[in-house]
């Protein structure tokens, strides 16, 4: 029987759906993936859920691993995309020991083709059954595909394996079933709901409906429906596995491992129960072994790469961690986005930009969000980012985003003009693409076309809180703190309540030297709406500005200068780290200032480019003198370059300065860290807790790597 047919009707479906990254699998000797089966339209669903059903019963023979068929199907969506072998590009992605996929023909009566891919060679074979006989056929596929791979089940494993198969939803159920377990989108908890009313008995089914509720914010229910599936199935890993799953997130976590333990128990390789039981455990060393299995017997579980990342103290060792990843899960964005930024805080943009475009070199990576990513380059490479964005439009000529991100470079090399020209461009094919509109009137407003800018917002947008809530944003981003304030003060005078605007206003009232009363307002904003993380962000740029330049309300800039300022600021306190930098340049060359100086330093040391950083701040040492949280970021630059040496002479500086720097104290236990001097370094750590302990779960596993090689 030729694949092809069978491939192209599962990358139809996956167009049809449009594929989100999924939940994914688990470690160990063998994987296998199966693809969703292929079925005339008058079968319906059946071809995704009898996909879903091998699965899950593969997942209960120990030591075998299957994933959730939705991130196959996207790897061979891409794949076809890019005019590659799919088969090949999942055999290389998921390491896939076997590869299942059928056709199923027939009415009531079916007939299944099965291909079974193991190392390249397609083993074929038929399996008949009926519709009014599911858990049969579904049985007889499960076997007969393991039998045609070569794998040998001991009587207990088969029993298992049939255990999770005792019996089928009924019919009418099988397409919502199908689409939940698969973990394609499109997934309704009214459409589960109403299926649970025709076979409320369903382990499976009552899983599944656990599992959207609590993603759709029904923790409740969820909980009920995930504890009367296991009570139900029991002995069904993939049950046990959602179960734990939904009890994590409901926050009983004492449940949650106990389902877990009990899924390993049935099969030790289960990645997601292994990937569910690490993020229980409190030992760096436990979750380590936990997550090093999950990702062995599923290469593409993003969340369990990312952890395994981050529980790495070592730089070098973050940075391998983060570059497997990439190898298996080239189109994860998020793993794309943490490898840069793992680089970028090494002082190293232009390994960055060469990690990118070897994403984009993998057909299965090239995507429009990854070339994206280079607009958050810095400067020393804006050009090179430029370019590589430039060839991503070439490849995505329709994509909005990469035409912001070209946008966003040229704004950072000071080409407001070409900017605006390329944005234009994108509204003129796209006149309905709002957040184009909002780049161009972002780069308008930048480029002090103020009055232009809200037009074009009012015609985007209409009158409305969120037109209103935009103009006085691009008023602070401009630089127009004043003209931003005289819109704020009415609607705070007036009562206005809304903890955005009431942080725009505590902005413009630092911006403009009322210092103190921006400090009140911020902080009842922080108290009261927490998750406003910009109200946090400017309250820490007024905190830095006091402990740099003392208890004066403001810096002295008049023109364009104070506009520069202003921009750099708004840009810091937003995060956009290039475009702060850039800010706070243009700023210095209309007359110096130490403030000016240490905050570019500052910014570009977020943006990774350490080296413009260490200049920047002996700019800032020069006019301002030795300061504890200058020399704490001056160290921390020297440390992220290796230069040990530098990093300790600045630490040891800024904790004589002022020994009740926590922050100085931990960079000062890194660099302490970084040449050996493990006694030390354990006692920086211990002085950091001791200050602030607040920060005791992120200083612990440099504590606990230190103290361990102290005792060698």
């Amino acid at each position: 029987m030729q694949r092809t047919p069978i491939l192209a009707a599962a990358t139809a479906l996956l167009t049809l759906l449009l594929l989100v990254p999924s939940a994914f699998a688990q470690a160990v000797p063998t994987r296998v993936v199966v693809l969703p089966f292929d079925a005339s339209r008058s079968l319906g669903a059946l071809g995704l859920v009898s996909a879903a059903a091998v699965q899950r019963a593969f997942n209960q023979v120990e030591g075998l691993y299957a994933p959730p068929v939705g991130d196959a199907l996207l790897v061979l969506q891409r794949a076809d995309q890019a005019g590659v072998d799919g088969i090949a590009a999942i055999e290389r992605l998921f390491q896939a020991d076997a590869i299942v996929l059928a056709r199923i023909s027939g009415q009531s009566q079916l007939s299944v083709d099965l291909v079974v891919v193991v190392d390249g060679e397609d083993r074929e074979s038929n399996v008949t059954g009926s519709l009014g006989e599911l858990a049969r056929l579904w049985r007889q596929l499960a076997e007969t595909s393991l039998q045609s791979a070569g794998i040998a089940l001991a009587p207990a494993d088969l029993a298992q394996l049939r255990g999770a198969l005792e019996r089928a939803p009924s019919v009418p159920t099988l397409g919502p079933l199908g689409v939940a377990a698969s973990r394609l989108p499109g997934a309704r908890l009214d459409d589960l709901e109403t299926a649970l009313e025709l076979d409320g008995d369903s382990a499976w089914l009552l899983a599944e409906t656990g599992r959207v509720a609590v993603l759709e914010g029904h923790a409740e229910r969820a909980e009920r429906l995930v504890r009367e599936a296991a009570a139900a199935a029991p002995d069904i890993a993939d049950v046990r596995v959602l179960e734990g799953i939904v009890l994590a997130t409901v926050g009983d976590d004492a449940a949650a491992t106990t389902a877990f333990e009990s899924a390993l128990a049935i099969n030790p390789a289960h990645a997601l129960a292994l990937a569910g039981l690490a993020d229980t455990r409190q030992d760096p060393d436990e979750r380590q072994v936990l997550l090093e299995r999950a990702v062995a017997a599923a290469p593409r579980l993003v969340d369990a790469h990312l952890s395994l990342a981050a529980l790495q103290t070592a730089p070098q060792r973050r940075l391998q961690a983060l570059r497997r990843a990439a190898e298996r899960v080239p189109d994860s964005l998020a793993i794309q986005r943490a490898l840069q930024e793992t680089v970028l805080a090494a002082g190293d943009p232009r390994g960055a930009l060469a990690l990118l475009q070897q994403a984009v070199a993998d057909p299965i990576g090239r995507s429009a969000a990854v070339y994206a990513l280079a607009a958050q380059l810095p400067d020393v490479v804006g050009s090179e980012a430029l370019a590589f964005v430039r060839d991503g439009r070439a490849a995505f000529p329709e994509n909005v985003s990469l035409a912001i991100a070209e946008a966003d470079l040229l704004v950072a090399s000071g080409d407001l003009e070409a900017a605006e020209a390329a944005l234009r461009a994108v509204v003129a094919m796209e006149p309905d693409a709002v957040v184009a509109i909002d780049a161009l009137a972002t780069v308008l407003g930048r480029a002090g076309r103020l009055d232009e800018a809200e037009t074009l917002l009012t015609e985007a947008l209409g009158p409305s809180d969120a037109l209103e809530r935009r103009i006085i944003e691009m008023q602070l981003s401009s630089g127009r703190a004043r003209t931003a304030l005289a819109r704020l003060e009415p609607l705070i005078e007036a009562g206005e309540s809304d903890p955005l605007l009431r942080t725009y206003y505590g902005i413009a009232l630092g911006r403009v030297g009322r210092v103190a009363e921006a400090q009140t307002v911020l902080e009842a904003v922080r108290a009261e709406a927490p998750d406003v993380t910009l109200a946090a962000r400017a309250l820490n740029v007024l905190e830095q500005q006091r402990r740099i330049v003392g208890d004066d309300d403001a810096l002295a800039l008049e023109g364009d200068a104070a506009v520069a300022f202003e921009q750099g600021l708004s840009a810091l306190e937003s995060g956009d780290w290039v475009t702060a930098a850039d800010g706070f340049a243009r700023a210095r060359t209309h007359g110096d200032a130490g403030l000016l100086a240490f905050y570019q330093a500052y910014a570009l040391q977020r943006s990774g480019d350490q080296r413009a950083a260490i200049a920047a701040y002996g700019d800032a040492r020069d006019l301002l003198g030795d300061n504890d949280v200058l020399l704490s970021n001056l160290g921390f630059a020297h440390l992220q370059l290796g230069r040990f040496d530098l990093a300790l002479d600045a630490l040891q500086a800024a904790v004589a300065s002022n020994p009740e720097n926590p922050q100085a104290h931990f960079n000062l236990g890194m660099a302490q860290l970084g040449v050996a001097r493990f006694v030390e370094a354990a006692a920086s750590f211990e002085r950091t807790v001791a200050l602030a302990p607040e920060l005791a779960a992120s200083v612990e596993p440099f504590l606990a790597e230190a103290r361990r090689r102290s005792q060698r």
